[in-house]
């Protein structure tokens, strides 16, 4: 025995779990057997669950004192049969009952129960992601635009737009007719300011040192000719609302309404432009034009990277499959507080097409508190489609060779996909690993079977050097349960083979947090996060954060 608890304690450190191996002698259990309902139980829908089993006396005979399940009381029979009626929430839960016997001696035995509507994996998940941007973040994203602004190409913008003006040429050139096109607008720096307002952005856009070369192609008294042009201003001030709004997989597109431009110390050089052009030109009012629209349609973009980019169709590479992603924005409004964006998603794992499908479950509206940086939520159906993908392609399942013992293999599978859920206890987001199953195989026959069943907390960390986040695992709670239908051959203690159980845990967790963090999760790109804290709320997993 002395050589098995060393085995068990070696286990124990590889896993990181600290292990009881001392002679300290705990109080012989009662015998639990539940016999309803099976392991790893999938109910449509919430509702009440009823457990029985019987809770006998150990082989000194100390009666049973009680009996729970969920902390609710059994009726207990003389024979020992009994009977439960616990409530479950739609998601993941555990049943967990405890025996209690006269002298302290407790049994237990804990299994998983999915609760909700089994859909299809790679359905559409209607407001999977959610966003709530601060006022304090649109002042960061203005920040952000004022920079890119200044090196922006403005030429390359506008070149499918040209010309920009015309006129006289409806059916082609004529004896009259000019054609003005805007070869760039160059800029030597700019200021931009988003504000949040009802309905929209408050945009304001303040350039210095204003640079517009052009040409005109022109005939007069059917001479045609051809001249280059230039504009110049000390400053020029936009201002406007810019209406932002979805556009399905294009992702956002923007409308400055209501524009103002004004020019201070405009200049025009039009070298030998003949007069009677420039009256047809009206180069001032056009310049004018073209700035508002160069802006329009700059923000366009900037709107879309501010909020990482997500819409339409992506393909990323994660634990080797190829992952086809689908992001579509769907409702974005606006008022003085900010703006709050919500976003529709499938997520496809390449070969998990004949998943039979995850539990999806209602989620209702999640309280958005940017204060002053950023609110972020993911739909726990978004994750558990993704969990149910990961377990149908088998990439949960585990062998770990461990000769030289009573057993030479362990072999982990998923009796269930992982799910993500609130807590029964404290209404938080947890990873729920339902009825694990360990089987240890000696020259490829089972000598034992265990069940591990974990609650794992939710965990977030920074990701891309600051600039996104990710969601991780934390602790795990575990209970683990020795199968008593398969005789234990191992000649460990059924104590010790669940601290052995546990190895294998780590593994696990390794590849769901590899896939949880790459779901790409709405972020404002160019800016880092700080304080990234997480929580969940109404079927959400909730994520805040503040900007730097």
């Amino acid at each position: 025995m002395r050589n098995l608890l060393r085995l068990a304690s070696g286990l124990c450190l590889l896993a990181f779990v600290a292990c009881d191996t001392g002679p300290g002698v705990q109080a012989e259990p009662p015998v639990l057997t539940i016999t309803s309902p099976q392991r790893s139980l999938v109910q449509n829908g919430a509702g009440t669950i009823t457990v029985t089993g019987t809770a006998l006396p150990n082989a000194s005979g100390q009666p049973i004192a009680s009996v729970t399940v969920n902390h609710v009381a059994a009726t207990v029979g003389a024979d020992g049969q009994f009977t439960a009626s616990v409530q479950i929430q739609a998601g993941a839960s555990q049943l967990h009952t405890e025996a209690v016997d006269a002298a302290g001696g407790k049994a237990t035995d804990t299994r998983s129960v999915h609760a909700g509507d089994v859909r299809p994996v790679g359905s559409n998940i209607d407001n999977a992601m959610v966003a709530s941007i601060s006022t304090n973040a649109f002042g960061k994203i203005s920040q952000a635009a004022s920079t890119v602004l200044t090196g922006f190409d403005f030429g390359a913008m506008l070149a499918p737009l040209q010309p920009m003006q015309h006129a006289g040429d409806p059916d082609g050139a004529d004896c009259l007719y000019d054609q003005a096109f805007i070869d760039d607008l160059k800029l030597q720096n700019a200021i931009v300011s988003l504000t949040p307002v009802d309905g929209g952005l408050a945009f304001s856009l303040e350039i210095d040192g204003l640079d517009v070369p052009a040409h005109a192609n022109f005939a007069v008294a059917c001479v045609d000719g051809s001249e280059t042009m230039e504009v110049t201003a000390d400053k020029v001030v936009v201002t406007g609302t810019l209406l932002v709004s979805p556009d399905g997989m294009n992702g956002f597109t923007t409308t400055l309404a209501s524009p103002n431009v004004e020019l201070t110390n405009f200049h025009l050089d039009a070298g030998g432009v003949p007069g009677k052009i420039l009256d047809m030109i009206d180069m001032n009012h056009l310049i004018g034009s073209i700035i508002s629209t160069s802006a329009e349609k700059f923000m366009g973009p900037m709107m879309n990277q501010a909020l990482g980019g997500l819409a339409g169709p992506k393909q990323l590479n994660l634990l080797g499959k190829t992952v086809d992603i689908t992001v579509v924005p769907t409702d974005l409004s606006f008022d003085p507080t900010g703006a709050v964006v919500a976003l529709s998603t499938s997520f496809m794992i390449e070969g998990a097409e004949t998943s039979p499908g995850f539990i999806y479950t209602d989620n209702g509206t999640p309280t958005m508190t940017p204060g002053d940086g950023l609110t972020m939520g993911m739909a726990d159906d978004l994750a558990n489609e993704a969990l149910a993908e990961l377990t149908a392609l088998d990439l949960l399942t585990i062998s770990m060779p461990t000769p030289g013992g009573s057993f030479d293999n362990i072999n982990l599978s998923m009796s269930t996909p992982p799910m993500i859920s609130a807590d029964p206890a404290d209404g938080k987001m947890r990873l729920f690993l339902g009825d694990m199953k360990m089987e240890f195989t000696l020259v490829g026959q089972p000598v034992a079977v265990a069940y591990m069943n974990a609650k794992v907390d939710l965990a977030v960390a920074t990701a891309n050097n600051g600039y996104g986040v990710a969601i991780q695992l934390g602790t795990p709670d575990l209970n683990v349960d020795v199968d008593t239908t398969v005789p234990n051959a191992t000649h460990l203690e059924d104590a010790d083979l669940s601290q052995a159980v546990k190895l294998g845990l780590g593994a696990q967790l390794a590849s769901v947090t590899a896939l949880l963090g790459g779901i790409p999760l709405p972020q404002v790109e160019g800016l880092v996060m700080q304080d990234v804290s997480v929580g969940g709320d109404a079927g959400y997993v909730m994520i805040n954060a503040t900007l730097k």
